[in-house]
């Protein structure tokens, strides 16, 4: 049986076609709900686990590419924690809070943006330091983790 290339192009046309249209139904009914607390406890537990030391738990709310812009420096996950280890070893505490959160979705992934409120405290003297931050997240085996970060210092007010 011969066929026309025509033909063979149309049948393979409609098979990709119909595959696709399946595999994004499929997409769609992957979606997680749309959840920006879950998103801001994301962000705020890694937080938690950074002031509090443990890199084990921070690093689970991160993606394995995870990186982070503050200070104008780059780091990956390996370099924040090593900043931040080093200040706390050097006797400095740190306190981080997500406030107000704004979270934006498309399925899987969504990005925040947040004033985290907290400050520094080094040799008994805290030092309040608001930050305005943003984040990128990704939905992946039924939670939120975190693939990149944003932070600049705001200006402190005057006094």
């Amino acid at each position: 049986m011969t066929f026309k290339r025509s033909t063979i192009f149309s049948v393979l046309s409609s098979a990709v076609f119909a595959a696709a249209l399946s595999l994004g139904s499929a997409a769609l009914a992957a979606c997680p709900p749309a959840n920006p607390a879950a998103v801001s406890a994301t962000v705020q537990s890694m937080f938690t686990a950074l002031a509090k030391g443990d890199v084990k738990t921070a690093r689970t709310y991160m993606a394995p590419k995870f990186y982070l812009f503050d200070g104008g420096v780059r780091f990956d996950a390996d370099g924040i924690f090593a900043a931040i280890q080093k200040a706390q070893q050097s006797g400095s505490t740190y306190a981080w809070n997500v406030t107000e959160p704004e979270v934006h979705f498309a399925c899987n992934i969504a990005w925040i943006t947040y004033v985290n409120q907290g400050g520094v405290t080094t040799a008994g003297k805290e030092t309040p330091v608001t930050w305005l931050e943003s984040g990128i997240l990704r939905h992946e085996a039924g939670r939120w983790v975190i693939l990149f970060m944003h932070s600049t210092r705001a200006p402190t007010p005057a006094q």
